[in-house]
């Protein structure tokens, strides 16, 4: 990113975060109105929290030995854990999404998350946005071109749940501001190979309860609107029409927008005939390849050793499922010598996969008959249709679309891809974003969005 030195006004700069259900990413906007180049910049909380990936940090919380541990440090503990019985706390997409969000916040984890009793899935909320935040200070502390105060700017994040009018919902402001106090109590603590003490944390936690912070809490914004906003500020050909397709680890999202270039900003008006959430997303492919090996393997699931198999699996099933996808088959090792093969075929010809495909190819042509109505309508030349999510590099996604599409023969000709930096304004910038673009977009674009107005 180029130098933009102190003369920066920060007063439209944004951050938003994206409590990814596998991973975490954060971005940041100095000002929607700068060039892309300059004014836009994913953040390398991965790097900081030496993760694999350096835009990217595994959406992970385990305790262990009255010690709290996050991100890549927390996986490793829950691999080890596995056998005892224990459990990580993956993802907070659930909370996010929740009709009554301040239900779920209350209740106690379960004991294999959590065997103290202590913490409920607010505290954990809380404890992990605070991580968050020290990740993200960390990560401008290290980005070029940053001025200075960036870290104190607006921030957002992204929601899987569409809800109407500005500015935030008020159980996520209180615990925005509840993780700015206990982020700047523990501070750098939350960096920490040892992890943080469930005495400090629930401390912290207490005391951020009487004295609040300011977490700065702007708004939450649509996923699917924060993916296209991203995808038309990127593209190279913008088209009036963009249908997203975000296929996460938990759900499927569809949405649909129609742009309008005319006002300024320019608009994103959603179709929301178009409109759908479905759970058959990463983990439902994860689900059929670990039944598939307990039926080549044998045993029964339910026994304590195939449970210590099933969690280890669980763990790794995204890696696996990748792996899978590029070679054409895995190697599935339990300890020892034992270990079992799966081949990509033996996937392709489950029938419960046939019924997958077909599932999701029907979701598919329902979100695309209101935008194809609409688009002849206007006499529209082209639709967008935009893989979204960190399963939008799965090879069969694009031949759903089109057989989708094929179930109307007056359809508007589709460009199916995942979403892309197509610009090309960051080749030269970080090599590392071409790849992972697909599922730092939604933290992109919720940071570059302008206000998405009331219905």
């Amino acid at each position: 990113m180029a130098d933009t030195g102190e003369n920066v006004n920060l007063s439209r700069a944004r951050i938003c975060i994206d409590f990814g259900t596998a991973r975490s990413k954060a971005s940041v906007c100095l000002d929607p109105t700068l060039p892309l180049e300059v004014g836009v910049k994913p953040l390398p909380v991965g790097a900081v929290s030496r993760a694999q990936h350096a835009l990217l940090t595994p959406s992970v919380l385990y305790v262990d030995g009255g010690r709290i541990f996050f991100g890549p440090l927390a996986l490793e503990y829950a691999q080890r854990g596995a056998a005892q019985g224990r459990d990580p706390l993956l993802s907070f997409k659930t909370v996010l999404g929740a009709r009554d969000a301040a239900a779920i916040l209350a209740q106690k984890m379960r004991p294999s998350v959590d065997p103290t009793g202590t913490l409920t899935h607010r505290d954990a909320l809380v404890l992990y946005l605070a991580y968050l935040d020290q990740l993200i200070r960390e990560a401008l502390a290290v980005t070029q071109g940053m001025p200075p105060g960036v870290a104190e700017v607006k921030r957002r994040y992204t929601s899987p749940v569409w809800k109407a009018g500005n500015g935030p919902d008020r159980v996520f402001e209180a615990i925005f501001n509840e993780s700015a106090a206990v982020s700047q109590k523990l501070g750098r603590l939350f960096l920490s190979a040892e992890g943080i003490s469930i005495a400090q944390c629930k401390d912290a936690l207490d005391k951020a309860i009487q004295l609040p912070g300011n977490g700065r809490l702007e708004t939450g914004v649509f996923e699917p609107h924060a993916a296209a906003a991203a995808s038309l500020a990127f593209t190279t050909a913008p088209t009036n029409f963009v249908l997203v397709f975000d296929i996460g680890a938990g759900t499927t999202d569809v949405a649909a927008f129609e742009f309008d270039e005319r006002t300024n900003p320019p608009a994103l008006t959603e179709i929301t005939e178009a409109r759908q959430c479905s759970g058959l997303a990463g983990d439902e492919i994860d689900r059929i390849l670990i039944e598939h090996y307990f039926r080549r393997r044998g045993g029964d699931p339910s026994q304590a050793e195939e449970q210590r198999v099933l969690r280890m699996f669980k763990l790794s099933a995204r890696e696996l499922k990748q792996q899978l996808f590029a070679h054409g088959k895995v190697i599935l090792r339990t300890g020892g010598w034992n270990t079992t093969t799966i081949k990509l075929s033996d996937l392709t010809d489950d029938p419960q996969f046939r019924e997958y495909q077909a599932a999701l190819t029907r979701i598919i042509a329902a979100s695309l008959t209101p935008v194809v109505q609409r688009a002849q309508a206007v006499g529209a030349q082209v639709i967008d249709v935009v893989l979204a999510g960190g399963g939008s590099h799965l090879p069969f996604l694009p031949d759903l679309v089109r057989a989708a599409a094929a179930q109307n023969p007056r359809s508007v000709p589709l460009r199916v891809s995942p979403l892309s930096p197509a610009s090309k304004l960051y080749d030269g910038v970080d090599p590392a974003l071409g790849g992972a673009f697909p599922q730092i977009a939604m933290s992109v674009g919720g940071a570059l969005i302008e206000m998405m107005p009331a219905a």
